[in-house]
């Protein structure tokens, strides 16, 4: 429908711009950060009067102290007890690639201290991490809930002007409307300079993406008016607004009017963004695959200087799956990892495998624990010749294969994550790439963490960091799903390692679902009591 709006002043900076909420002004996704609120509570406890909570962490190696009291009340599900509730929430940031330890102490008439880690109540079924007091019936529980600020979705419209518009030059903004007196109307867009040459008669504008976490948070479109107005910025003058209810045009090419008998069309698509937390309260879990080099190059695992060295400390490889491991399994309830040896003649066999099963087990390569796979691979050591050369395509071909099956049977409720370890350079470069741009359309991370001191250049470019891949049948990969890490960058710090592996992981599983329009499951309920 058509309308009025009062005069507004064209903004001198006409560069495209969003704005948050409390006027706050974001350039990039990464400044929304996450932050999740922990909810504390003690189940099975009589009516205590005085109970003090403290949080303890460590943020950026400062110690952190976070204090609340609790409040009592009846259990409704056992009249003769008691739970109780911290008065209010722990707020913490949340790092998916950091280990974040955390202690929570109770003190007054209760006295004990619980220790956990961020990770684990975040990767615990519904967020919600439960673990009995030793010597009291009392059940400590803490439950994350996302306090996240976000974008709902987006709106991409695509405007068409018809028109004798000719020889101007032509912007569109896009206003959403106060919904109260005192709220002042929000800058949602503002389209690219079109320059319009003698004769033109029609316009089209290149497609915007729009967040609308000033429009309805609570997705009521039907109470949020936006305000469509054309500009000519050669005279500085408005050439008409159109004011209407978003709720009037979603799904459809809907016709708009503006001044001298210059008309257009408008359709909004609105995409719902969730966060990676959201997922997560959905019951995603993240699987763990290893892969790992046992080519020549590495040199024998008798010998000190090799990159496989069996000493009594842990070698190159080991500490990589340990550090990277270690936070992964904390989203994977079942804790099995599929795990192969790559370049390698195993266990007597003359012929070079590329895809051997470490646990030997051709049918089930899965193997239970991080603790277990390191000593199925100290096991594989003892009873395999080094060999090469260096290919990757062939355990990620495997792995397109199976995740291809899991969603044709619509199961996605599972991310899988890929870990390659390897010293060397690949020499199978046009067919990992190929494997990598089918993967890229599957929900399939793959990190590879380069060992040792050899030229890694050809690594960056399966990153794809700058340059997207491209299959041999030219199809582009949908998203960037590789991150590559050299080792020796962090070998005197595990835990920088891994939070450099694992840092693009939540933004690479969002991405996987919003570009297949899939939602988070439905919010999971707690059932467990960690031990």
């Amino acid at each position: 429908m058509g309308g009025s709006a009062p005069k507004k002043n064209i903004p001198k900076d006409l560069k495209e711009i969003y704005y948050f909420k409390n006027f706050t002004t974001y350039t990039d996704d990464s400044e929304l950060k996450h932050k999740v609120k922990l909810e504390v509570k003690l189940k099975n406890i009589m009516e205590f009067q005085n109970i003090k909570i403290q949080l303890i962490y460590y943020k950026d190696s400062h110690k952190t102290i976070q204090e609340s009291y609790g409040e009592i009340e009846l259990d409704a599900h056992d009249p003769e007890k008691s739970i109780m509730t911290s008065q209010k929430f722990f707020v913490i940031d949340y790092f998916f690639e950091k280990e974040m330890p955390m202690e929570f102490r109770f003190s007054g008439d209760i006295n004990t201290t619980i220790n956990t880690s961020l990770p684990s109540i975040m990767g615990s079924r519904a967020q919600t991490f439960k673990k009995p007091i030793e010597g009291t019936d009392y059940i400590f529980e803490v439950k994350g809930i996302s306090y996240q600020t976000k974008i709902f979705s987006n709106l991409n419209i695509d405007v068409e002007i018809d028109g004798k518009v000719s020889e101007k030059s032509l912007k569109y903004w896009i206003i959403a409307k106060g919904t109260k007196e005192k709220q002042a109307d929000q800058l949602l867009y503002l389209s690219e300079l079109r320059q319009v040459t003698k004769n033109l008669d029609k316009v089209i504008f290149k497609k915007c993406v729009i967040p609308d976490i000033y429009v309805t948070p609570n997705e009521d479109y039907n109470n949020c008016k936006i305000s469509i107005e054309l500009l000519d910025c050669q005279k500085k003058k408005s050439l008409g607004i159109h004011t209407c209810i978003l709720s009037s045009l979603l799904f459809n090419k809907t016709p708009i009017k503006f001044k001298d008998k210059i008309t257009g069309l408008i359709s909004i698509d609105p995409i719902k963004n969730y966060s990676f937390i959201d997922y997560l309260r959905g019951g995603m879990q993240i699987s763990l695959s290893f892969a790992i080099d046992f080519t020549a190059s590495n040199e024998k695992p008798t010998d000190p200087k090799s990159l496989h060295y069996l000493g009594t400390n842990f070698n190159q490889y080991e500490l990589a799956i340990k550090a990277c491991g270690g936070i992964v399994e904390y989203y994977d309830n079942s804790k099995m990892f599929e795990t192969y040896g790559f370049g390698g003649k195993f266990y007597g066999n003359p012929n070079v495998d590329h895809c051997f099963p470490l646990n030997c087990d051709f049918n089930n390569p899965e193997i239970f624990g991080l603790e277990e796979v390191l000593r199925k691979y100290r096991e594989a050591l003892n009873n395999c010749q080094l060999f090469g050369p260096t290919f990757f395509h062939y355990y990620i071909d495997k792995m397109v294969q199976k995740v291809t099956n899991q969603v044709e049977n619509k199961e996605f409720n599972k991310y899988h994550i890929l870990m390659i370890l390897t010293d060397g350079i690949i020499e199978d470069t046009d067919e990992t790439i190929n494997a990598l741009v089918a993967a890229s359309f599957l929900p399939i991370s793959v990190i590879i963490i380069g060992i040792g001191n050899a030229d890694f250049e050809n690594m960056n470019v399966l990153d794809a960091d700058d340059d997207p891949l491209y299959d041999d049948q030219n199809r582009k990969a949908s998203r960037d799903l590789v991150q590559f890490v050299p080792f020796n960058e962090f070998r005197n710090n595990p835990q920088k390692l891994a939070e450099e592996v694992l840092k693009e992981i939540p933004r690479q599983i969002v991405e996987y679902y919003q570009h297949q329009n899939i939602p988070p499951g439905e919010q999971v309920v707690n059932i467990s009591i960690s031990s």
